[in-house]
């Protein structure tokens, strides 16, 4: 159960070189993520994961970590970084589209695209940072009925 990923059409982006409208958390939502996050794990590979061919090999699973920190990080609502492959047709953009405050965290909404050859997928994931704890919790919106969150 849970939100799957959306199911994207590759041709159209690679065509126009732009990524699918993200679906945005409705304001209820901003209340769900306060306290409980995860660390980071393979569901921000959506249906990329190693029991589920084609994955991501290690450098790329690298790559696309190092993009959603570079992203949460340091770009603007609606600022993409990117990373491509050097050895495959594989790669992957993210985008912050939402960012608030709730109790003692800055939270950000981030849409999240990835891609293998001719599959692709799009997902929206929420991340927070805090001053009790060092680094990045992530909430992936997985359980049954988070899809009334969603816009």
């Amino acid at each position: 159960m849970g939100i799957t990923p959306e199911k994207v059409n590759i041709n159209k982006i690679k065509k126009e070189r732009k990524l699918p409208n993200p679906n945005f958390f409705i304001p209820d939502a901003m209340y769900v993520t306060a306290g409980n996050g995860y660390r980071w794990d393979l569901r921000q590979f959506m249906d990329f994961r190693f029991w589920s061919p084609p994955y991501f090999n290690s450098k790329e699973a690298k790559q696309h970590e190092s993009a959603v920190h570079m992203a949460l990080t340091h770009a603007k609502d609606f600022e993409i970084v990117s990373w491509y492959s050097e050895s495959r047709d594989a790669g992957g953009k993210v985008r912050p589209i939402f960012t608030y405050q709730t109790n003692a965290s800055l939270c950000r909404d981030y849409q999240s695209f990835l891609y293998i050859d001719k599959k692709a997928r799009s997902k929206t994931f929420t991340a927070c940072k805090g001053i009790a704890w060092k680094g990045l919790l992530f909430n992936y919106w997985d359980w049954p009925g988070a899809e009334k969150y969603l816009n």
